[in-house]
C-alpha cells in the first residue's frame, strides 16, 4: 500500500476506534447519547455549520469507500500476478507459486523434512518468498539454505516470469534422531 493509503487507513480506524469506545462507554452511561445528540440540531440548523457538517460527513463516506476498495484491490494483487502475453494475460495465483517454492526446496535434497511458504508482494511487482522449514539434525544449516535460497528464487523466476526479491528462511524446527534399539 502506499502512503496515501496508510494514512487514510489510520485516520479511518482511529475515527472507527473513537466511535468504538463511545459506543462501550454507552453501556455505562446511558444519557451520554442524549449529550452527543443534543448538539446536533444547532450544527445542522447553521449557516457555515451545516456545510462544514456536510464536508466532515462526505470525507468519511468518501475515506470509508476508498479504503473498503483499496483492502479488496491490494488483497486481489497480493494473492495473483499477471502477465500480458500476444494472445491475452496470464494469472498466477499466490499458491501456485507457493508451490513451485516448495517443490523447489525439497528438490534441493538438503534434508528438508517439511516446509510451509508464504509468498508476500514487495515492490515494482516484485514477491517476497517466506519459507518455514523443519530440517532433520544431519543438516550443515547455512549451507544447505543458501543452497534452497538460490534453488527457490531461480525457479520462481524461470517458471513464472515472477522476479523474487528476497527468499527468507527460517528453520522452526530440527528433527532429533533417535537410535532405535531392536529386540530380540
Amino acid at each position: 500500500m502506499n502512503g496515501f493509503n496508510r494514512v487514510l487507513m489510520f485516520i479511518y480506524s482511529v475515527f472507527i476506534a473513537i466511535i468504538s469506545v463511545v459506543l462501550l462507554y454507552g453501556l455505562i452511561d446511558k444519557d451520554i447519547f442524549a449529550n452527543i445528540i443534543a448538539p446536533l440540531p444547532s450544527v445542522v440548523t447553521g449557516p457555515v455549520s451545516k456545510y462544514v457538517y456536510l464536508a466532515v460527513l462526505v470525507m468519511l463516506f468518501v475515506s470509508s469507500i476508498v479504503s473498503i476498495s483499496n483492502s479488496v484491490i491490494y488483497g486481489r494483487l497480493n494473492r495473483t500476478r499477471l502477465r500480458k502475453t500476444d494472445i491475452g494475460t496470464v494469472d498466477i495465483g499466490a499458491d501456485a507459486i507457493e508451490s513451485i517454492a516448495l517443490n523447489a526446496a525439497r528438490s534441493a535434497q538438503v534434508g528438508i523434512k517439511s516446509a510451509r511458504c508464504h509468498v508476500a508482494p514487495a515492490k515494482n511487482g516484485a514477491i517476497k518468498i517466506n519459507l518455514s522449514c523443519e530440517l532433520y539434525s544431519n543438516v550443515e544449516i547455512p549451507a544447505s539454505m543458501a543452497k534452497v535460497q538460490e534453488k527457490v528464487k531461480k525457479d520462481i523466476e524461470r517458471y513464472t516470469g515472477v522476479i523474487v526479491e528476497s527468499v527468507l528462511v527460517r528453520v522452526a524446527k530440527v528433527e532429533a534422531t533417535t537410535a532405535k534399539v531392536e529386540s530380540r
